[in-house]
């Protein structure tokens, strides 16, 4: 029976997988809203505007009494983290429309060697090369990022008996790539910008720890650079903001709650907790995840590439947060082992004479 201390423990990974089952989900769910016709610039606007109404009142209530003061330069830095994540999503979901959901989830594994190469030049991350745990992390990453390259550059044969039915569903020409070369090109750039956003979000949780808060004031930053950039964009088109109760309300309004507001904290809550690096080993995940919510909700076929994929991809993670784990152990030997050396000696009471 796994006691609740052991819970506590792996709170921040049952976190990051259930932020990426909600990811996964989103992929899906955007890519099929963007295929039916809705501007991805609204969307941005709108998704950003629903995480800000979702988030919000839990921000002013939960960390009402904790919330750190608000200066002008952390106000200014908040502002800054949400200009990146308005940039990543913004070229994110404009190169999803262009490729596949599938695409887009196994090209942001590329995700934790540019956080891991960015935590360790800005010193975040502490990574020893010669300790067992510092191979691990640097061993898991590759594998699981060659893992994610696999799913998206080599298909291989269909697995027909993995695939049963799926011809003659969704498998229309909306569903393929409509031009995979800028579509890479912004899911790509999407991918530098989304690291920078995760490395620079640490330093800023240091100087404003709530986590509730930051999120919401984020996603209102981000809710006006996106309307600003929809109305600039697309000022002649007055007619894509009518949203009906149809599909793309419901992708606006899941990506808003499990995307942005649900997304944003928990990420923001595991940096905290273990770290930019962390948050990033997880991203592979998500691409295991969207394979099989494609071939369940999209009858995509499944191929021999995603199979063998999915599997380095599940070893890698696995390696990297052993290797994090065997790190974490090893500083903290050293920390008691440093307490014991430079402890200072019990003082002896002096013998008083009669």
């Amino acid at each position: 029976m796994v006691s609740f201390k052991g819970f506590e423990k792996f709170k921040p990974h049952i976190s990051q997988i259930i932020y990426q089952i909600a990811f996964a989900g989103m992929y899906i769910i955007a890519r099929v809203s963007l295929i039916d016709g809705m501007n991805h610039f609204v969307f941005m606007a709108f998704r950003q505007a629903i995480a800000t109404l979702a988030i919000a009142p839990f921000a002013y209530v939960l960390e009402r009494k904790q919330r750190p003061p608000l200066t002008w330069t952390i106000l200014f830095q908040i502002f800054l983290l949400a200009s990146g994540i308005t940039i990543t999503q913004n070229c994110y979901i404009q190169g999803l429309y262009y490729t596949t959901s599938t695409f887009g989830s196994a090209a942001q594994n590329l995700l934790p060697m540019f956080t891991f190469a960015m935590a360790t030049f800005l010193r975040l991350e502490q990574v020893n090369i010669r300790s067992l745990g510092g191979q691990a992390k640097v061993i898991g990453t590759v594998i699981s990022v060659g893992g994610a390259m696999i799913m998206t550059l080599y298909k291989g044969p269909v697995l027909k008996f993995l695939s049963p039915g799926v011809e003659g569903h969704l498998m229309t020409s909306n569903s393929k790539p409509k031009n995979l070369v800028l579509g890479s090109i912004l899911v790509f750039g999407s991918i530098v910008t989304w690291s920078a956003s995760i490395v620079f979000q640490a330093p800023v949780l240091k100087r404003y720890p709530a986590q509730l808060s930051l999120t919401a004031f984020a996603c209102l930053f981000g809710s006006l650079q996106s309307g600003l950039i929809a109305v600039i964009w697309e000022r002649k088109k007055t007619n894509i903001w009518t949203i009906g109760w149809n599909f793309k309300l419901l992708g606006v309004v899941y990506s808003g709650i499990m995307g942005s507001a649900l997304g944003m904290y928990v990420q923001a809550w595991c940096i905290s907790k273990k770290g930019p690096v962390f948050v990033a080993i997880f991203t592979p995940l998500g691409t295991v995840v969207t394979a099989i919510l494609e071939l369940i909700i999209l009858h995509v076929y499944l191929r021999v590439g995603s199979v063998v994929g999915a599997i380095l991809i599940v070893l890698g993670l696995y390696t990297a947060l052993w290797g994090k784990a065997n790190d974490l152990a090893t500083e903290d030997v050293q920390e008691s082992q440093n307490h014991i050396q430079f402890r200072a000696p019990p003082i002896e009471k002096e013998e008083t004479t009669v």
